[in-house]
């Protein structure tokens, strides 16, 4: 059983690329997949930002809360931990 946040990040890939819902793991590259571009972070990002109600700050866009589904989650875990 996966995490809420997770179900949460891949159902809004999944929107934004439907033929990819399938496939997309924790283990599922962002950047390099395709799966967000800079302008989908963004759009991402403000998306869980109203959602979960976490303040997302220009220092925590950074490539490693960006390099997989997984490493998202936890960047997203940990906002909502503060």
């Amino acid at each position: 059983m996966h995490d809420e946040r997770f179900i949460l990040i891949r159902d809004y890939l999944a929107s934004n690329a439907p033929d990819a819902a399938q496939a997309i793991t924790p283990e599922s590259r962002l950047l390099d997949s395709g799966l967000l571009d800079s302008l989908g972070i963004l759009s991402l990002m403000e998306f869980l930002g109203e959602r979960l109600g976490i303040a997302i700050e220009d220092d925590d866009f950074v490539p490693e809360n960006f390099e997989t589904v997984a490493s998202l989650v936890a960047f997203v875990a940990a906002k909502a931990a503060r």
